[in-house]
């Protein structure tokens, strides 16, 4: 059965997606739009272009921290320069060589409004869909500096009702609000590699990054609205299947050495919905 796809955002709890895909596969449905956002449109991407499930798992599993981050530009603590060289090597250019359409959301910091992208330079409109405010820069897009989708449409299923008349089956990843912050724990994996990074470079900020509880508390900040924006949305623009792999309230957006969890909850929860799922006109 085709069905229209749409992956949230939520950084590392996106891994979630892969899992998801391979459910979806197994079950016979078959993905002839996606919409979607940050994580969400990287994973997108990459199934789109024709890697199967378990490619996806395995470039994702090959992939360091030292090989993401970079040195953010104007508007960042970091940039989106190793993203992108990454991208390069496993996607395709443009939209427009994607073996299934996708539009992916992004957000004009300029004026606020939410900016779809559907055709054109692939790469940089992945980096820009995943430019968490304030941690990754803003992207320069065609003229205009672009961010996280998810500040106004972290799961675009309204999109992907403009792209096709299949029965939707959404994907919500993103992470909830209630996740506890710990003033006594270590800094998140991300911080330690980035700190590293500031060391090794001798820069002069080292010192804003001795504890990670700082960037935490700004993305759990972040998670706040998002769920308050995203429950909105769907209440208006509900999908035909909605699932939310049970991941641990305490799996952050940055928790990306999670691989094999996020797969394989992602992968249970959807193939035990899809199994339970009948859908009629």
């Amino acid at each position: 059965m085709n069905i229209g796809l749409v992956l949230g955002g939520g950084g590392a709890r996106g891994l979630a997606h892969i899992g998801a895909l391979r459910a979806i596969d197994e079950h016979g449905l078959k993905p002839i739009a996606i919409s979607a956002c940050s994580m969400g449109a990287i994973i997108g991407a990459a199934y789109a272009s024709g890697h199967n499930p378990r490619e996806i798992y395995e470039i994702v599993d090959s992939i360091s921290y030292s090989q993401v981050l970079s040195f953010g530009e104007k508007g960042g603590l970091l940039g989106s320069k190793g993203l992108a060289k990454i991208l390069k090597k496993h996607l395709p250019a443009k939209f427009e060589d994607l073996n299934i359409p996708l539009e992916v959301t992004t957000v004009d910091v300029q004026n606020g409004s939410l900016v779809i992208l559907r055709s054109g330079d692939l790469i940089t409109a992945l980096t820009a869909t995943s430019a968490l405010p304030g941690i990754l820069s803003p992207v320069n897009y065609m003229g205009k500096y672009l961010v996280d989708g998810g500040l106004i449409n972290g799961l675009p299923v309204d999109i992907i009702r403009t792209m096709t008349l299949a029965p939707v089956v959404a994907i919500d990843v993103a992470a909830p609000p209630n996740r506890e912050l710990s003033f006594e724990t270590q800094k998140p994996s991300m911080i330690e590699q980035f700190s590293r990074m500031v060391k090794e470079r001798k820069l002069p900020f080292e010192k804003l990054f001795k504890r990670g509880l700082t960037i935490e508390l700004f993305m759990k900040s972040y998670d706040i609205p998002q769920k308050i924006i995203t429950d909105m949305r769907l209440s208006l623009h509900p999908p035909e299947l909605l699932i939310r792999p049970r991941l641990d309230n305490q799996f952050g957006i940055e928790d990306f050495e999670k691989l094999e969890q996020a797969f394989v909850l992602g992968y249970q929860e959807t193939s035990e919905r899809l199994d339970n799922w009948t859908y009629s006109k």
